[in-house]
């Protein structure tokens, strides 16, 4: 009787564990319908301000002021070869967990691009499936003239065609992320409670944090990251600002992304990719861009907020409707276990009345 005791006390535990995994799912299923219909509502202002960049890069030509925002490859690369300068990383992750794996998935993403960013000659995206990309992005590197000592010395490359905005191969060498000469050169911003926490305990530099946002976003923290990227990228403190979210494809897809924001590179905008129609800009166009991109920046960073956020609420709605489900299943399995055993206990109960009973006649 004691074990039937243990059963139906288990099949309570399940059913609670049930009724809140149920109550959570429902609460996020709620949260990510608005937060679906804010990130659609924020794509066409996004791919607006895509466009105005677009069209101004492709009218900027070597004659006019050169932006401190735009850079070549190859100066890109001759600034990364500098120590004074630094690698920023903005990581949007989640404040709570009970989401699947959302946080991990994002996490893991950004340790791969913080071991392997920077900037290379370019190769074709369509080359990281072949299997002489790695000897391809070797031969890259060398005809930049980067030193042969360095080159041997590099422990492997980084992926293609995945990183940026996808226009952007960029690659570089892989550097271990405990390497502490290495963190030394890193700087982070995080958004989340997850992310913040995870890189404070391996002993990154975090220069700015926030939390209790990533489920509703504000422009106002993006305005204000974008405000503070854009101060010490003027300032020559950082050289390269990456940003690594999880850009939302559907209620069940939700893929880890890394994009660079700063510098924008001029070999990115070919001139077949250029638009056609040609503006005049007043007073020039480098005076434009040096005042639509900080505003581009923070645009961006509030659109991968609400990717963040509609991926993180329908990741938690999939992963409670998943253990509301298991719970269901293992409520059922109890149930009949119980029985089992309940009616084992009434036919032996059965079989010693029985014995009782002949062992009287």
């Amino acid at each position: 009787m004691a074990n039937l005791q243990n059963i139906r006390r288990r099949i309570r535990s399940v059913k609670s564990i049930q009724k809140i995994t149920n109550a959570m799912d429902m609460i996020a299923r709620s949260r990510f319908n608005a937060a679906r219909d804010t990130l659609l509502s924020n794509i066409p202002y996004v791919s607006k301000t895509r466009e105005i960049i677009k069209r101004i890069m492709s009218q900027m030509n070597a004659s006019e002021a050169s932006s401190p925002f735009v850079m070549t490859r190859q100066e890109l690369i001759d600034a990364q070869s500098r120590t004074d300068g630094k690698f920023l990383f903005l990581v949007i992750a989640a404040d709570k967990g009970l989401a699947g794996a959302y946080s991990s998935n994002v996490i893991k993403e950004a340790h791969e691009t913080i071991e392997y960013d920077g900037t290379s000659p370019s190769v074709s995206a369509a080359d990281e499936d072949s299997e002489n990309f790695h000897q391809k992005i070797f031969d890259a590197l060398k005809n930049a003239g980067v030193d042969g000592e360095q080159l041997s010395a590099q422990k492997g490359f980084a992926k293609a065609g995945r990183r940026g905005s996808k226009t952007t191969a960029n690659l570089s060498v892989a550097k271990e992320y405990n390497d502490a000469d290495y963190i030394e050169g890193i700087e982070l911003i995080t958004v989340g409670r997850k992310a913040t926490s995870h890189f404070k305990q391996r002993g990154y530099n975090i220069i700015k944090s926030y939390s209790g946002i990533s489920e509703r976003p504000s422009y106002h923290y993006a305005k204000e990251i974008a405000d503070l990227i854009v101060e010490r990228f003027l300032s020559g403190e950082i050289i390269d600002v990456t940003m690594i979210y999880t850009r939302f494809n559907s209620a069940i897809s939700c893929t880890p992304d890394d994009v660079t924001l700063l510098p924008l590179i001029t070999d990115d905008y070919a001139a077949s990719d250029a638009v056609k129609e040609e503006y005049i800009y007043e007073p020039d166009v480098v005076s434009v861009l040096n005042d639509f991109l900080p505003r581009r920046i923070a645009t961006r960073i509030y659109g991968a907020m609400l990717h963040g956020a509609a991926s993180e609420l329908s990741s938690r709605m999939n992963a409670m409707s998943n253990a509301t489900d298991n719970a269901q299943e293992l409520v059922g399995k109890l149930n009949l276990y119980y029985n089992k055993v309940r009616q084992a206990g009434i036919t032996n109960e059965i079989n010693e009345i029985v014995g009782g009973a002949n062992a009287l006649e």
